[in-house]
């Protein structure tokens, strides 16, 4: 297990290792789509390009949390999905990391505050992602570049 701080000094924790996920429900989900060997973000009106993400909505799992989310956010639909990971932000917050591939997109018309998808030509480091304004603070912490590492331990990216 991982323990760091968020952009604004919260702790966190991050884990791979399903032996040390919470027993309660995630209320929350983060996902690292790929499509075609890419890495699709959404743009985020204000924020900027960051991963699909958010709440698990009332009588939902994570994992359909992690499928709408990433349809509403993106358009794109899904060939396949896995629970990689969990993280916490703080004490109470638990979100579940999925890994998807995604198959197509079948909706452009996202509305609120994404606007769209974004394929990333080549993966973005660390540090790329923090010097870069375009990014959202929320792919800025240290989740994305120890999912990424443990992504290519399982053989997602080469």
């Amino acid at each position: 297990m991982d323990t760091f701080y968020d952009t604004t000094g919260v702790p966190m924790t991050l884990s791979f290792d399903p032996a040390e996920f919470r027993e309660e429900q995630a209320k929350h989900v983060l996902v690292f789509p790929f499509y075609q060997g890419k890495l699709l973000f959404t743009i985020h009106t204000k924020r900027g390009y960051e991963l699909p993400g958010g709440k698990v909505e009332p009588g939902e799992s994570s994992i359909a949390a992690a499928i709408r989310e990433t349809y509403e956010e993106t358009g794109y639909h899904l060939s396949a999905i896995k629970k990689i990971g969990q993280y916490t932000v703080g004490d109470s917050i638990v979100k579940d990391i999925y890994v998807e591939e995604a198959e197509r997109q079948v909706a452009t018309n996202i509305e609120g505050s994404v606007g769209g998808a974004f394929i990333s030509d080549k993966i973005p480091t660390a540090e790329e992602l923090r010097s870069d304004e375009r990014y959202s603070a929320f792919v800025k912490d240290d989740v994305y570049p120890l999912t990424i590492a443990h992504l290519r331990d399982l053989g997602y990216i080469k």
